[in-house]
């Protein structure tokens, strides 16, 4: 997504710089001419750049146009900490280069992150307009948590409303989109960044999730097919291929898949969850727990690794070591609700009814409003001779989104403690 987002940058400043008249009219104009025309190779561009600076008598404005190209050279070969400083070399010289910010500002952003890159976007929103600085300022704020998904959307309108072909701006709605689960705006939102370039990587990827997302594997197989054609080492495409196989129940397919991935990247945790996923739908149930088993050994500490690990682990009905292993995942960096989630399912198994509702509890106080939080929790609530608070929060559970066919299961929970009156009112109400 990255790489993607710098050759976009790349395309967009080719296109302003090409058109405008060089600066350069001296000794060092070939030199000057492929530097600020940014249409040669990113290497060629920051050799041809570093010769015309050699020229003493460049104006202050020729030599901040010149370091600036010579900035997005160095950013386009994904050499984020000499950009950095290259950038803030041309800032130093004059402190209203917008572009210079804007640069500045995606660089630390591979560097030092979103809050570093939004005070460079925020400094070139001071001095100017531009659809960089609105963009680089709507992704940074939302991932920062400052603003919402629909104000940055907002923000990145308004610099569509300057440059409609702005692709980042549409990419980046719809991965907001994506986020919010308004998949049908996502893909709306993909589609319209393929309108301007037709085979951007990043956009078939995002297309192909929201299109997994609203049900339709096939279809979402065939754009992750299409996608790695031209990017065939894309890891994230390669592992969204794997699942669109696995909704398609080509399992076996998935799972060859799964393997060469492993091969290829030893080193990351997806190959082995997808093998893992694939192993459990082709009820290989015991190669699935060595999968996880050889993951946790060779890559160390992993959540996602330990997520699966437990999961597979209960499904084989080994609930005490999927308790242990959830713990491990719980102790580390990056556990979110799920995990605590899968924590009270796992303790509902074993019949552990306090620790499965301050799993449960913990997972809602993650801010997730999870269904399956409250279902787990009026679980124990019946269980614990609550009965009446149980099924009030059944009900909760059944507003926030919780499958119909959990009322026999939630049925049966109240006939094994005794309330038969109740299971009867409770499948009349649903």
């Amino acid at each position: 997504m990255i790489a993607t987002r710098v050759t976009i940058l790349f395309l967009c400043f080719v296109g302003t710089a090409a058109q405008a008249k060089p600066l350069i009219s001296n000794s060092e104009e070939t030199t000057g001419r492929i530097c600020v025309a940014r249409q040669a190779a990113p290497a060629r561009i920051v050799e041809a750049c570093d010769a015309a600076l050699s020229d003493a008598g460049l104006t202050m404005s020729q030599r901040v146009e010149l370091i600036v190209a010579r900035s997005d050279g160095l950013l386009w070969q994904d050499h984020y900490p000499e950009a950095v400083e290259s950038y803030r070399r041309a800032t130093e010289i004059d402190a209203n280069a917008v572009e210079a910010w804007n640069g500045l500002g995606w660089a630390l952003w591979e560097t030092e992150g979103d809050a570093a890159a939004l005070e460079a976007f925020e400094i070139s929103l001071s001095i100017d307009v531009t659809v960089q600085g609105l963009g680089g300022r709507a992704a940074t704020s939302r991932r920062l948590g400052l603003i919402s998904n629909e104000d940055a959307r907002a923000l990145l309108m308004a610099a569509l409303t300057i440059d409609p072909d702005y692709i980042w701006a549409h990419r980046e709605m719809g991965w907001s989109y994506l986020e919010d689960r308004k998949f049908v705006e996502a893909k709306s939102a993909f589609n319209e960044a393929l309108g301007v370039e037709p085979r951007d990587v990043n956009a078939q990827y995002g297309l192909g999730r929201a299109t997994l997302s609203l049900g339709e594997p096939e279809a979402a197989l065939t754009i992750f097919n299409e996608a790695l054609t031209d990017a065939p080492r894309h890891f994230s495409l390669k592992v969204y291929r794997i699942i669109a196989l696995r909704k398609l129940d080509r399992n076996a397919q998935a799972l060859r898949q799964a393997n060469r991935l492993i091969q290829e990247s030893p080193e990351r945790s997806s190959g082995y969850i997808e093998r893992g996923l694939s192993l459990i739908a082709l009820q290989r149930r015991a190669e699935a727990i060595e999968t996880y088993q050889m993951a946790d050994a060779k890559l160390g500490p992993n959540n996602a690794i330990l997520y699966w690990y437990a999961d597979a682990l209960s499904i084989d009905g080994r609930f005490e070591e999927a308790l242990d292993v959830i713990d491990r995942g719980l102790a580390l960096n990056g556990a979110d609700y799920s995990d605590h989630l899968l924590k009270s399912y796992i303790a509902l198994e074993l019949k552990d009814y306090p620790l499965a509702r301050k799993a449960a509890e913990a997972s809602l106080a993650t801010g997730i409003d999870d269904p399956w939080a409250h279902y787990y929790i009026a679980i124990t609530l019946v269980h614990d001779g609550s009965a009446l608070d149980g099924i009030s929060r059944f009900g909760r559970a059944m507003d926030a989104g919780l499958p119909l066919h959990r009322v026999g299961a939630f049925a049966r929970e109240l006939i094994s403690a005794g309330k038969y009156v109740e299971a009867a009112q409770l499948r009349l109400k649903y």
